[in-house]
């Protein structure tokens, strides 16, 4: 599946109809979560991947389209959940593509949970070092973490330091810009960096 296939196919999923600002309910385009998906794909494929803080499920779906042998969606949002749920009946309408045997949903906040896989692929909250937590148990969680960030030095000297002590290494960092929902037409929010970590 191609990047333009890939990200047409996310495009169509229904987003949070009432996003809790708290929680930082916003989500990555289908465009970054296509590429993001592509870049990973060699550590999708025939793996259990998580997708930590999934919201409505673009990255747990985009796993299980690209041929994840179990993709697992962590949310402390029951509601949310529910749309996520709806979105694989949707895309599985539209694609004729069975994907729902092959995809899970974890109602629990992610730094609670106590499960092993191989891939963690995640757009964490990042207000009070929020994605800081969530890149800790996922680097407890898989043998790769593909993860986004605040394109600052500030998180980039920090995240380095996370990852140096779980004795994992940084395999390549992307950036991308990214519009939050509500902001100015033709505006960018902030650049992010994008990571792929091996432990």
């Amino acid at each position: 599946m191609d990047e333009r296939k890939l990200a047409l196919i996310l495009s169509i999923l229904k987003e949070n109809p009432n996003p809790k600002y708290k929680l930082e309910q916003y989500s990555i385009t289908p465009e970054i979560a296509s590429q993001a998906l592509l870049l990973a794909k060699e550590d999708i494929k025939n793996k259990v991947v998580f997708d930590f803080g999934c919201g409505s499920g673009r990255f747990a779906i985009g796993a299980s389209l690209l041929g994840a042998k179990l993709a697992i969606g962590v949310d402390v949002d029951k509601e949310v959940l529910e749309i996520a749920k709806e979105n694989v009946k949707r895309v599985e309408e539209k694609t004729g593509i069975k994907i729902s045997e092959r995809i899970k949903w974890i109602c629990k906040k992610v730094e609670n949970l106590d499960l092993k896989g191989d891939t963690v692929i995640q757009f964490p909250p990042m207000s009070r070092n929020a994605d800081l937590i969530f890149l800790e148990k996922a680097m407890e969680t898989g043998k790769k973490v593909y993860s986004f960030h605040k394109g600052t030095e500030e998180k980039k000297n920090k995240i380095e330091e996370i990852v140096k002590k779980f004795g994992g290494k940084i395999k390549f960092e992307k950036k991308f810009k990214y519009k939050l929902p509500w902001m100015e037409k033709g505006k960018f929010g902030y650049e992010l960096f994008f990571f792929c970590i091996e432990l």
